[in-house]
């Protein structure tokens, strides 16, 4: 099955704490530059270090992961479950002040910067990386759309990357948790001139 481009959409997870920052910044940038800025994080910290040092993304000059933003092709990732467990030291049920940006594949190509798709999880060792279109139609659609994914969780992780910062004018929707998470952010935004939408999507969260 061919995936439209600007049909497929990507998501982004961050914690509510960090938006004035990309706000001020005009776009999210990647854990390259944030790593020095001291974020509220999410995910496991030696996963990022390996995404920072170790893992390369061939087809787009070797640079390492890390110097991308990184977007999923779902909501509800098994990154935001296992922070929201608390496995990655932060508090159990922190889903509640966790964000979705949402965007498009087709948004992101338009930016004219150095992008790839992962075959799954961008930090584990033995995922591939393409710049070609086709690398879209071949991921486990299977297992990014559904709701249980025991025995494929790599793969429901598939990213697509950007290189080095993607602008707050591609994002076009922001997904919350709950009503009172939305009401923070679209406070915030009215001190911007970006405008995208701003909701509560309880199907996005566990």
């Amino acid at each position: 099955m061919k995936h439209d481009p600007a049909q497929t959409l990507i998501y982004h997870i961050t914690d509510v704490e960090n938006l004035p920052a990309i706000l001020a910044e005009d776009g999210l940038r990647s854990d390259a530059v944030m790593s020095e800025r001291n974020p509220t994080a999410i995910g496991y910290g030696h996963i990022k270090e390996r995404r920072l040092k170790e893992i390369r993304v061939a087809c787009c000059g070797n640079r390492f992961v890390g110097e991308f933003v990184p977007f999923y092709f779902c909501p509800r990732s098994p990154m935001l479950y296992t922070t929201n467990q608390g496995a990655t030291g932060r508090q159990i049920g922190c889903q509640r002040s966790i964000l979705h940006l949402v965007s498009t594949v087709a948004a992101g190509l338009a930016l004219g910067k150095p992008w790839a798709i992962s075959s799954g999880n961008a930090g584990a060792y033995h995922t591939t990386f393409s710049s070609d279109l086709a690398a879209l139609d071949a991921l486990d659609w299977e297992a990014i759309r559904a709701t249980r994914w025991e025995g494929k969780t790599h793969q429901k992780s598939a990213e697509f990357l950007v290189a080095d910062v993607f602008p707050m004018a591609a994002i076009h929707r922001i997904g919350c948790q709950n009503s009172e998470i939305a009401k923070q952010a679209a406070e915030m935004l009215k001190k911007h001139s970006f405008s995208p939408s701003v909701g509560v999507e309880p199907a996005w969260y566990y």
